[in-house]
């Protein structure tokens, strides 16, 4: 279980999970990275919040860019404008200021 805490603040769990932001967190996963100052990843596999206040829940390949940007869960999502959030689902982004993307609720049959 190794990590890289280059900053101070919250904790790193999981494995091989960074922490450069000031009081960021990455509280599980694999190879997940929180580079924003008080950023935080919840889980996951190489999922990164970089902006400040950023955040990513879950999932897979997310990425929560800008400041106050955020990813739920899904998989190879990306959220790069400020404020912006991606719900879920797959390949999904939000570039724009206060933008936001969402997974389908309702499969079709």
């Amino acid at each position: 279980m190794e990590h890289n805490l280059s900053s101070f603040g919250g904790p790193a769990v999981g494995e091989f999970n960074e922490i450069s932001g000031r009081f960021a967190s990455v509280s599980g996963g694999l190879n997940n990275t929180a580079s924003g100052d008080f950023a935080s990843v919840n889980e996951g596999l190489e999922n990164e919040a970089r902006g400040g206040v950023s955040s990513v829940s879950g999932g897979e390949l997310n990425s929560a860019i800008e400041s106050e940007s955020s990813v739920s869960g899904g998989l190879v999502n990306t959220a790069s404008g400020i404020q912006s959030t991606i719900s879920g689902g797959s390949n999904r982004t939000a570039p724009g200021n206060d933008n936001s993307a969402a997974s389908s609720l309702f499969t079709a049959q």
